[in-house]
């Protein structure tokens, strides 16, 4: 299991949300609440962020070392950066899987950028390949690593690229879909909470099939969005995210929730 967190709004630092508030994604690095596999997200961690320029894509900044080791990011570049979006994850391997660089997120692909947390049971055993083959040429060489996180968000990219008409967040239900009916057949077991932006929207899902979805929770007033595995803070008002739903945020709107 890992945690996550996205912000949308003002230009802040990353390290108000990160480090600074007090149940922040650094305190759930090591202290956290309500993960229901694993007692620490110790190896590594990674953040995503927009600069003001449209014209480039998401800037990454990832470690394969635990957050709170990482005392240049923690006290020097969380705050000196600062963004108007970004989304982050601390990471706790599923067994099995290595620590490495290409497999901690987020993952990016053009403008956008994808946080996922949860498992495919027996990954390797079971939907690894089957998932692989249905990526096309250009979707495939977004995999770098060897975790069903990274392809997950190689399989929405590649929705995208198949079905230019189709929004965003239907994107995101058919690349469900399609993953629970390879688990169907493989008779095998997902869990996901994700959540993907391209800096203007912000999408999210928290669903399973044959096991509990983990957490994921959600607030939004009149300057920011925040999205997160555990609530960052006791003054902000968090709803939790209904299990086997779609979420849809924006500044311009108010939160849209949907059935998968």
């Amino acid at each position: 299991m890992c945690r996550l967190y996205a912000y949308m709004g003002r230009k802040t630092s990353l390290a108000h949300a990160l480090v600074d508030a007090p149940h922040s994604l650094l305190v759930q690095s090591y202290q956290p609440r309500e993960m229901t596999a694993g007692l620490l997200n110790a190896d590594g961690f990674g953040v995503g962020w927009y600069a003001a320029r449209q014209d480039v894509p998401p800037f990454l900044y990832r470690q394969t070392m635990p957050m709170w080791h990482d005392i240049n990011f923690t006290e020097h570049l969380s705050r000196y950066i600062e963004s108007a979006c970004f989304l982050a994850n601390v990471r706790s391997a599923t067994p099995g899987q290595p620590v490495q660089m290409t497999n901690t997120q987020p993952f990016r692909w053009g403008r956008w950028l994808g946080v996922h947390n949860g498992f495919i049971e027996n990954f390797r055993q079971t939907l690894y390949r089957p998932m692989r083959d249905r990526l096309s040429d250009i979707c495939y060489n977004i995999v770098e690593g060897s975790t069903d996180s990274e392809h997950l968000f190689a399989l929405f990219c590649n929705e995208l690229v198949l079905n230019p008409q189709l929004s965003p967040l239907m994107v995101l239900r058919q690349t469900l879909q399609i993953v629970f009916s390879l688990a169907q057949a493989a008779r095998t077991s997902v869990s996901a909470a994700m959540i993907l932006t391209d800096g203007v929207y912000i999408l999210a899902t928290r669903c399973a099939r044959g096991t509990p979805p983990p957490t994921l929770y959600w607030s939004q007033d009149a300057e920011k969005i925040q999205l997160t595995s555990e609530p960052v803070d006791q003054q902000t008002e968090w709803y939790p995210l209904p299990e086997n739903k779609l979420l849809l945020m924006s500044l311009q709107s108010e939160p849209e929730i949907y059935a998968f």
